[in-house]
């Protein structure tokens, strides 16, 4: 069933509901006013023969006289008295059969008086305490034009339920579709989008309503989703550029050792070349794989470690310059809390240790001198770590782009690398509830800021 269904439908059953009881209520008002009116009048006519009995006793002619008495004459209504052994001591009108239940007497005798309906016919009955004994008088009629009018109205009011509710159901029809045409467009123009044309967005007005709101969300959407698709090419581009120069090289320093016979030396070079370009694709395929593992989305598990960040810092200090000893890296602690807890984070001891050498190696990689200065500033709620070189600045134009995988600067295309470190770096970071920034002007240090929450 369409939403456009289901509207109508609760709107028309609604709408129904309220009418029919409405209506039911109308129709019960009436019916307890003309009812009631018309046992009131009975009552009159049965208090009347109960005055008479109690002054005259069993004076016929009076009570003939009241039975015919009233507006018009009518030929369905009858007199019944009844003595204490319920037998019938006056009836008029005997050509109505009328049947009173021994049950019903026993209740008025009880109760005094009772009003009831037997078929067509209204009764109203009362006890009456005479000369005579006690007495039973009941009065019956037909109540002909109250249900009639009862009647007229019940078909009336059943009518105009039926035509209310048709008008009800078109007009919720009518305007579900058109509250609903905004959401048609919205979805024949996201339909029409990829893959031709996926910069077209959905247009936006000036209303702060519903429409315009889930066209704002599904257009940022569409922004990351053409993000992505960016990304993926780049990444596939970038990819495939790494992987066929290496074997590219292997292949022909391969092909062109089979062509004659050469010397060992000529082979050993060979080799050598070989594995230094297996080396490339070995290290490029450990960055994809680190970069995949921490882009799972139960990467959160890892998180499992008290770390002092201190720690990480000094031993990132000693395998940098362990590995490149012409880099030298200087660390300034800042003031030290007194609350070593203040030092730990929560995290994982062996990607912060990947990202901080990363960014360390970079930072001598690019420094003028070979040198980087890294921070360290111990807060209550947040670790901060700074590292920083002299050197040339990073373009204005790059910095939006450097933490996007396989994206390389300008002034880094001379300089041996893959674009992934800094987006290995961004996602370590963010796994951890933490932020990165960079700033990088002429004239002034290159600095990249990392802030760790603690717990």
């Amino acid at each position: 069933m369409t939403i456009r269904q289901r509207l109508t439908f609760r709107f028309t059953g609604l709408v129904s509901s309220i009418l029919l009881l409405a209506f039911v209520s109308i129709y019960a008002f009436c019916w307890y006013f003309i009812s009631s009116d018309f046992y009131r009048r009975l009552d009159q006519r049965v208090n009347m023969v109960g005055d008479i009995l109690i002054r005259h006793g069993l004076h016929k002619s009076l009570i003939q006289q009241v039975s015919r008495s009233g507006k018009g004459q009518r030929t369905n209504q009858k007199l019944i008295v009844f003595d204490n052994q319920n037998r019938v001591v006056l009836e008029t009108n005997k050509s109505l059969s009328l049947t009173i239940p021994v049950s019903v007497l026993t209740t008025i005798r009880q109760d005094e008086r009772i009003d009831f309906r037997q078929e067509s016919y209204y009764l109203s009955g009362s006890r009456f305490t005479t000369a005579a004994g006690q007495l039973v008088v009941m009065a019956s009629d037909e109540n002909t034009y109250g249900d009639a009018f009862l009647r007229r109205l019940l078909w009336a009011l059943l009518g105009l339920l039926l035509l209310i509710v048709g008008i009800t159901a078109f007009s919720g029809w009518f305007f579900a579709g058109d509250s609903l045409r905004p959401m048609q467009q919205i979805d024949r123009v996201v339909n029409a989008i990829f893959p031709h044309n996926q910069d077209e967005r959905l247009p936006i007005t000036n209303e702060d309503d519903e429409i315009n709101r889930l066209s704002r969300t599904i257009n940022r959407l569409l922004d990351r989703v053409g993000e992505s698709f960016r990304l993926q090419r780049l990444f596939v581009a970038n990819v495939s550029h790494e992987l066929k120069n290496p074997l590219t090289q292997i292949s022909s320093q391969l092909e062109v050792s089979l062509l004659n016979q050469r010397d060992p030396d000529s082979y050993r070079r060979t080799i050598r070349s070989v594995l230094e370009d297996v080396g490339k694709l070995t290290t490029l395929t450990h960055e994809l794989l680190q970069l995949s593992k921490i882009n799972q989305d139960e990467s959160s598990d890892l998180l499992t470690d008290t770390v002092r960040i201190d720690e990480i810092v000094w031993d990132v200090r000693d395998q940098v310059m362990g590995l490149h000893p012409q880099y030298i890296v200087s660390i300034e602690l800042g003031v030290l809390p007194d609350d070593v807890d203040q030092l730990t984070i929560q995290g994982n001891k062996q990607l912060l240790e990947t990202a901080l050498k990363n960014l360390t190696e970079n930072a001598c990689k690019f420094s003028n001198d070979g040198r980087a200065l890294v921070r360290m500033q111990f807060g209550q709620n947040a670790i901060r770590i700074q590292i920083e070189n002299v050197g040339q600045p990073i373009p204005a134009d790059d910095l939006p782009y450097i933490f996007e995988p396989f994206y390389r600067s300008r002034r880094t295309t001379e300089v041996r690398g893959y674009g992934v470190g800094l987006s290995l770096v961004r996602r370590i970071v963010q796994l951890h509830g933490g932020q990165i920034s960079v700033t990088s002007t002429i004239n002034q240090p290159t600095i990249f800021t990392i802030e760790l929450p603690r717990p």
